[in-house]
């Protein structure tokens, strides 16, 4: 998954952002353990070129949807006052599909076009989903497949036992690792995960869920994470967005609920091909 060092003011409190900017630091999911991609055959990776000199590197996750189609979170793509690049254009982005590491192996594909949702709310993180269509189609076998995403409408109940993917930091400004990691959380109930995050003034809408292990410092996605898949039961039910810190103890991680963006999904991906 993806976070990024990005401090935002909102309503006078500092709120610490993990989501995609581009001086990240990349290492892997906290808490979690190696794995590989044949695992995983619909995770991909989001190889940015920062400062645009034709250098890409991992700086965000999708999941593969169709041979032409991949979803991510539209906060990967933004403009970015550091770098001063607009990073909605295309040109700035490759994925690396097919591989365990992130910096070599696999396939690398050039993006046609970048779809961000048309309400996606930069400073709340409110519709933070993205379809991305690659201008040659990917090769399915045994490292590289589709997706399946969750229904429309259908809610994942709190408890339930989630995996998490990603390239990104074990802990704030930590050490880079190469492989890809996997880890286990728990879906956190809506309205406590919202009385939490109330106390910084910071939305969680009902187009979002929570998962972490409350009280506890642990597992969660962190830098380099973000637009990476939470999934449940074989299916895709929620996208890395945002979070308070990493692994912090009373603050879950905040996803993209994908049940919400099914029916935009189809839409976008049949109008965009």
């Amino acid at each position: 998954m993806y976070y990024i060092s990005h401090i935002l003011t909102i309503l006078g409190f500092i709120f610490c952002i993990r989501v995609d900017s581009q001086l990240l630091h990349n290492t892997r999911v906290v808490g979690g353990a190696p794995t590989t991609i044949d695992k995983y055959p619909i995770l991909a990776q989001l190889l940015l070129d920062t400062w645009g000199n034709q250098t890409y590197e991992q700086h965000c996750a999708g999941v593969i949807l169709t041979s032409r189609h991949v979803i991510s979170t539209a906060h990967c793509f933004q403009n970015n006052e550091q770098s001063s690049k607009d990073y909605t254009q295309p040109r700035y982005w490759k994925i690396r599909v097919g591989s365990t590491y992130r910096s070599r192996g696999g396939i690398i594909h050039s993006i046609k076009t970048i779809i961000p949702h048309h309400a996606f709310d930069k400073y709340f993180y409110t519709n933070d989903i993205a379809v991305l269509v690659v201008s040659k189609s990917f090769v399915f076998g045994s490292n590289i497949r589709q997706g399946t995403v969750i229904r429309h409408g259908v809610e994942v109940k709190p408890n339930s036992i989630c995996t998490l993917l990603g390239w990104g930091s074990k802990q704030v400004d930590g050490p880079r690792l190469e492989q890809l990691q996997h880890a286990s959380l728990y879906v956190i109930d809506q309205k406590v995960c919202a009385s939490r995050y109330g106390t910084i003034k910071a939305v969680i809408a009902d187009t979002m869920m929570c998962a972490g292990e409350l009280n506890v410092a642990g597992v969660d996605a962190c830098f380099g994470d973000s637009g990476g898949p939470l999934i449940y039961k074989g299916l895709v039910v929620g996208l890395v967005s945002f979070g308070y810190s990493c692994g912090h103890h009373y603050y879950p991680g905040v996803y993209t609920k994908i049940s919400r963006y099914t029916d935009w999904i189809v839409r976008t991906v049949s109008n965009n091909k």
